[in-house]
Formats: C-alpha cells, sequence, structure tokens
C-alpha cells in the first residue's frame, strides 16, 4: 500500500511541476494581462473569412482556372425546396435555407483537364464565423432544386443551387469553393446583401 501512495504521489507531483513550467513558459504565474485579455476579445470580434480558413485566396477566380459566378441568391429558399421534393424537411427551428446559385466556367487559357464540380465543395460561412457546408445533419438542406452538380471544360460551363441552413438573424455571408482534395488555398466569394 505504501509503494501506491509513493507512486501516486510522485505522478501528482510530476504533473504539477508540468503544469507549473508551462504556465511560466507562457508567461508567469501572475495576474492575467487585461489588456492582452481585451485584445484577444476585439480581434475575435472582428473575425473575417480570409482568418477563418488558411490560405484563402480573395475573388472568384480559383487556382484550377476556374471563375465562379454568383448569379442569385434567396435568403430565404424553404419554399423552393419544399416544393422540389414533398419529403425535404422544413428548416431546424431559428434556421433558414440559404439558397445560393452559382455559374461555373473555365478562365484559364492553358488547356485544362475537365473538372467535376458538385455542391459539397462549396461551404459558406457568416460573420459569427461559424462554416455551414451542404451535407451535415444541421446545415444541409435536403434535395434541393437545380443542385450544382456537374463538369466543367474549356467549352462547357455549368450553372447550379447550393443551400445551407443557417440562423435567422445572421448576415454577411461568404460562400467558399475549397474542395478539400488540394493543398491550394480556398477562395471565398462575398454574397451580395440580402
Amino acid at each position: 500500500m505504501n509503494r501506491q501512495k509513493s507512486i501516486f504521489f510522485l505522478i501528482v507531483s510530476a504533473a504539477v511541476i508540468l503544469v507549473g513550467v508551462v504556465a511560466i513558459l507562457r508567461g508567469g504565474l501572475g495576474p492575467p494581462d487585461l489588456d492582452a485579455t481585451a485584445t484577444a476579445e476585439a480581434s475575435r470580434a472582428t473575425v473575417t473569412p480570409e482568418a477563418l480558413l488558411p490560405g484563402v485566396l480573395s475573388g472568384a477566380q480559383t487556382w484550377n482556372g476556374l471563375q465562379i459566378e454568383v448569379v442569385e441568391v434567396k435568403a430565404d429558399g424553404w419554399s423552393l425546396v419544399e416544393a422540389h421534393n414533398q419529403y425535404n424537411e422544413p428548416p431546424l427551428p431559428g434556421k433558414r435555407m440559404l439558397l445560393i446559385t452559382v455559374q461555373v466556367r473555365t478562365v484559364s487559357e492553358a488547356e485544362e483537364q475537365p473538372i467535376s464540380i458538385d455542391e459539397s465543395d462549396f461551404k459558406v460561412v457568416g460573420e459569427r464565423g461559424v462554416v455551414y457546408n451542404t451535407y451535415s445533419e444541421e446545415t444541409r438542406c435536403g434535395v434541393v432544386p437545380d443542385k450544382l452538380d456537374g463538369v466543367v471544360t474549356s467549352d462547357h460551363s455549368i450553372s447550379g443551387a447550393i443551400c445551407v441552413q443557417a440562423p435567422e438573424d445572421e448576415d454577411g455571408f461568404v460562400l467558399i469553393y475549397d474542395t478539400g482534395l488540394s493543398t491550394e488555398p480556398a477562395v471565398y466569394i462575398s454574397l451580395p446583401a440580402e
């Protein structure tokens, strides 16, 4: 029993020493720096989409030679989603279905391979800094009319809809093109005010 107590106290002592060393390396054990706390709070309040996703490109042209143009934004697309498929479920309480129609074309002068595009290549982020995607239970819309899905070539553009559920009281949305399969930076496109 004495040996178990010794091992226990040895482990607890090592943990306390480790926490102390980490605290000292992070700036000491003194009172919190109120100026640093205020600065952190201010920067958190002004988060931009560029800061949320590493390596974001500004603009509508992608690294792979595509141009993405927002054609229309419906701030509340539930009536269209409902009319398209009677089995679609309404938005979750406090949310709305943001329906975004885009056109995608190739603008690269180099001969490019066909590029497959679908709605899961896109995400939406609002002023709260939360990323909404088209496939999670809390943010998907169901079966969407004219869903974006196809192949873009030098002589063939596609258009279609992207739909996410977002809070009713959130604005300042940005559309993000990020296939997740590439190491290239994401591209964000500010959506027009509703």
